[in-house]
């Protein structure tokens, strides 16, 4: 495993997406301050210079089907769940892969798959835990961070190999434990909660039942149907 720190990048994520034909696996960017931090779907990811971990891997695959690939994101979150815990801090996923310590968001996780064939060829997944940041701006609705929770002070550059170990662990045991591992981590799973149609703007009330192979989140409405959704198609 190599690991390359940069001290300012527009994002560790973008400039591995540039630069993937030359990693090699398991491969990994970190940065101390990120200029252009990405989330999911185009959001920003916003972290303050030197205060939390920012920071990309790049893995290649032998021999996973390209239909399992959502598996590399609840291994990806395991390993991250798995290092709070270390920490002694209950973590839980919200689907598909934000982590949360009660209703708060602590880590952001973006993946990015290639597909060749029926085969995965390789994943990119860009990582943002909270540290040591206490304060956030006012528009990111529910964050948190390690020192919030625990009251201690981190070392970044101490921390990535920790966080690391646990993703690579998750990574490496990839099999039929990882989905019911998931769903055991799942925010809100068999709790009664108001999500609404990201579609139609629609709300209704329902419970998360579990979710599919190919990553499509289950939920069963109150009058009993179950319905199903991709990333971005509900919200709550």
């Amino acid at each position: 495993m190599k690991i390359k720190w940069h001290n300012t990048i527009e994002s560790t994520f973008s400039g591995m997406e540039i630069a993937k034909n030359q990693l090699g696996d398991k491969e990994v960017w970190a940065a101390r301050f990120q200029t252009a931090g990405r989330g999911q779907k185009g959001n920003t990811w916003c972290s303050a210079d030197g205060e939390n971990l920012t920071f990309s891997i790049y893995l290649k695959h032998c021999g996973i089907e390209a239909r399992n690939q959502f598996a590399i994101c609840q291994a990806v979150s395991l390993g991250v769940c798995r290092y709070m815990a270390a920490k002694g801090v209950e973590a839980s996923i919200k689907w598909p892969n934000d982590i949360y310590v009660g209703d708060c968001k602590i880590c952001g996780i973006l993946i990015s798959n290639t597909v060749s064939g029926v085969l995965l060829k390789d994943s990119l997944a860009g990582i943002g835990i909270n540290l040591n940041q206490v304060e956030f701006p006012d528009w990111i609705p529910n964050p948190t961070s390690l020192k919030l929770i625990t009251k201690n002070n981190y070392v970044i550059e101490d921390e990535l190999p920790l966080v690391l170990d646990e993703i690579l662990a998750e990574y490496g045991a990839i099999g039929d434990k990882t989905a019911p591992d998931y769903l055991r981590r799942l925010y809100l799973k068999d709790t009664p909660h108001l999500f609404t149609d990201a579609a139609s703007g629609n709300k209704f009330n329902g419970v998360i039942t579990g979710v599919l192979q190919d990553g499509r989140l289950e939920v069963r409405t109150a009058d009993g149907y179950f319905r199903y959704f991709a990333f971005k198609e509900i919200i709550y």
